[in-house]
């Protein structure tokens, strides 16, 4: 069921549940939605209480001109006590992983595990920007549309298969005015996520794409070798969209972190 949830600071967010049983949290990427988890939410929902939600500036939440990461948090907080969660597991991807891990930080005692897909340690650059300057040489005389044909192989291993899904479940961007879309990428820049790591004692499931040119797979294994409590799980079939590429392999592994 869709839902809008209003925070202290008028700032509406869409979120939907599903299923009964233990809350599990799901928090897309950049530029994505609630929608990018489609290929687990039925799974999940079998067993748990699943809570989609679309974080301020994506998908059906509310617009602003400027947020931090430390927002998204603030807002995610106050709708898990708005829905009486004292206990809950999150999952996070990409930049969505960076949010979970704040959240994690910021209450231990709520989040009992997460699982990270394709987390960074890097903050400095945007990860999409990452991706075209270890390419320029190859793509600097391409239109828009060839290099980011040509840039499809280092982004998936399956590349029919994740270009089907994300044509069926990505948001498009085409709405978003420039000066959105900058201040989405200005919210999380700079944020020192590996200064929190070692403080985080939860246990935690970390998933990387092997084909995955946007964030490597290099960052995600840094990141579980700072968590005291992480465990790293290589997908080398796949690259930004794991439960996708693998989804099979994907919750066999999910399921057994959270049983």
């Amino acid at each position: 069921m869709m839902k809008l949830f209003l925070t202290k600071e008028n700032v509406a967010i869409h979120y939907k549940t599903k299923g009964n049983g233990y809350p599990v949290i799901l928090l897309h990427g950049v530029f994505q939605d609630m929608e990018v988890f489609t290929p687990i939410i039925k799974k999940l929902s079998k067993q748990y209480q699943v809570i989609s939600i679309d974080l301020r500036g994506h998908g059906l939440s509310d617009t602003l001109s400027d947020s931090r990461v430390d927002d998204y948090i603030s807002d995610i907080q106050q709708l898990i006590k708005a829905l009486f969660i004292d206990s809950a597991y999150v999952i996070g991807l990409e930049l969505g992983a960076t949010i979970a891990t704040g959240l994690t930080y910021k209450n231990p005692s709520l989040i009992n595990g997460m699982v990270l897909i394709n987390p960074t340690d890097n903050h400095t650059t945007f990860p999409d920007n990452r991706i075209y300057d270890r390419h320029a040489d190859e793509i600097r005389t391409m239109t828009e549309q060839e290099r980011e044909k040509y840039l499809l192989r280092f982004r998936y291993k399956n590349i029919k298969q994740a270009k089907k899904f994300v044509k069926s479940h990505m948001p498009s961007n085409d709405l978003q005015t420039m000066e959105e879309e900058i201040a989405i990428k200005r919210s999380f820049k700079d944020f020192d996520i590996v200064s929190l790591l070692s403080e985080i004692k939860v246990r935690t499931l970390i998933i990387s794409g092997l084909y995955d040119g946007k964030i490597l797979y290099s960052e995600g294994k840094r990141v579980a070798e700072l968590l005291p409590n992480a465990e790293f799980k290589l997908f080398e079939e796949s690259g930004e969209l794991p439960f996708v590429e693998e989804n099979e392999k994907f919750i066999k592994v999910l399921n057994e972190f959270l049983d």
